[in-house]
């Protein structure tokens, strides 16, 4: 089997799972009967863990060259932390299991990143890989959504863990970067990535974007219900988000050869402040649904662009450091203040102030692109390789 097809059938089946999580959890989490401050706090302890969990994943991966080692024990160890989770009881017992649940999981989505970044011979063929993820998300949400209307959400942890289990299998048959004879990071590698420039300018937009972002991920299905929308609604609001990211990540390619990262950057930050402004205004579910589709310019384009950018600023001895960092920033520090900023202000707010908060956020990092500077094309790496 072609190491493509190996790390496509992993991208898939990771985020077939985390479209079971992500979408459901919020609402499982209203289910137990907590306010909006506690459930944002819930929310936020996953992103707290993974922010420095992320980094020292990422760091100990490029220092050791042990990627794929890593990634093996992140996917089993968030299997088998997710099939428990309907165990939690109480405020207490919930943080418990979802601080271990994100203390694996963080790893998964940079070292899948970072794997598949130094095996490609030409970085910006990343979105055609990345959009099978997308795909995973969508379809499985969709069923979630049907799944969820009969079946009750105290199960959806066993689920989404089935499905990490699914991804293991995939994951072992994936290639192994040391056989690609690239050399260990030397020293401590995330000190070389921040010390690069233009890593902090591009870390401080993207926070700016994605606090919104997380904010908009952590009580969709709380709006969406509000406004009288089904589960199998939330469902659907999730798959036309997830598969609207398809053309994009497979576009991708294209694009980056005849824009620069940086100017992409520009145009899904400023639809994401175009989409939250709408989101704030309108005052039906189905529409709100529909508008998901915006998702392809903002969230895949946004998010190709600067896992690009990126890896453009850094060689490939330090890809599993700087998309560690990257995810720790992306959904780690901007999750923790997107949740908990986003339940605090739905609770001495309402919903329009919190939409309105978040197109602003997302319209100034557009602003700050500008000062971003020109790099080059995509870095090389290593052929894609067929073991």
């Amino acid at each position: 089997m072609r190491t493509a097809k190996r790390l496509i059938g992993h991208y898939i089946c990771y985020y077939a799972a985390v479209g079971v999580y992500l979408p459901f959890l919020p609402l499982f989490l209203a289910g137990t009967g907590l306010d909006s401050v506690r459930t944002g706090f819930l929310l936020a302890l996953g992103p707290l863990t993974s922010m420095l969990a992320q980094v020292l994943w990422g760091n100990f991966a490029d220092r050791h060259n042990r990627r794929k080692e890593y990634l093996v024990v992140a996917v089993a160890g968030t299997a088998l932390v997710c099939i428990f989770l309907g165990l939690g009881r109480g405020i207490v017992g919930l943080a418990v299991v979802l601080f271990f649940y994100a203390l694996f999981y963080s790893a998964i989505a940079p070292l899948t990143d970072s794997l598949a970044l130094t095996i490609l011979r030409d970085t910006r063929d990343f979105g055609s890989f990345r959009r099978w993820g997308s795909l995973g998300f969508g379809v499985m949400a969709a069923a979630g959504g049907l799944l969820f209307s009969y079946l009750p959400l105290k199960y959806f942890g066993f689920v989404a863990g089935s499905l990490y289990g699914l991804a293991l299998l995939w994951t072992l048959s994936l290639p192994n970067p040391r056989g690609l004879k690239q050399a260990p990071a030397a020293g401590f590698p995330l000190r070389s990535v921040l010390s690069t420039p233009e890593v902090p300018a591009l870390l401080a937009i993207v926070v700016l974007v994605m606090i919104p972002y997380n904010a908009y991920t952590s009580f969709l299905g709380w709006h969406l219900q509000t406004l009288g929308a089904s589960r199998a609604w939330v469902g659907l609001a999730w798959t036309i988000a997830a598969l609207s990211e398809v053309p994009v990540f497979g576009w991708g390619k294209s694009w980056l050869k005849r824009v620069p990262a940086r100017k992409l950057i520009t145009v899904g930050a400023g639809v994401y402040a175009l989409r939250w402004l709408a989101y704030a205004f309108i005052p039906s579910y189905p529409v709100i649904v529909a508008a998901q589709i915006t998702q392809s310019v903002s969230f895949a384009l946004f998010y190709l662009a600067v896992v690009e950018y990126l890896a453009s600023l850094v060689p490939p001895q330090l890809q599993s450091s700087a998309q560690g960092l990257l995810q720790a920033v992306t959904f780690g520090l901007s999750a923790i203040i997107g949740a908990a900023g986003g339940g605090w202000l739905l609770k001495a707010a309402n919903w329009q102030a919190l939409y309105l908060s978040m197109a602003a956020l997302t319209g100034a990092a557009a602003l700050g692109v500008r000062y971003l500077k020109k790099t080059g094309g995509g870095s090389p790496c290593h052929d894609l390789q067929e073991r």
